[in-house]
């Protein structure tokens, strides 16, 4: 099962295969990119207020 499962409108994945569940799909990838941005982005803001206080 994954996030194009759903029922609406007979959608889905128009496979018969099992889902193992070891493939990766672009939301994954779009999600672990967003966190990777957020952290440059935090820690690059932490490195800047250091700067601006100390």
């Amino acid at each position: 099962m994954d996030w194009f499962d759903g029922e609406i409108g007979g959608g889905g994945r128009d496979h018969d295969l099992p889902d193992t569940g070891g493939s990766w799909n672009w939301v994954n990838i779009v999600l672990i990119g967003v966190f990777v941005l957020l952290a440059i982005g935090m820690f690059s803001l932490i490195h800047w207020l250091r700067g601006l206080l100390f």
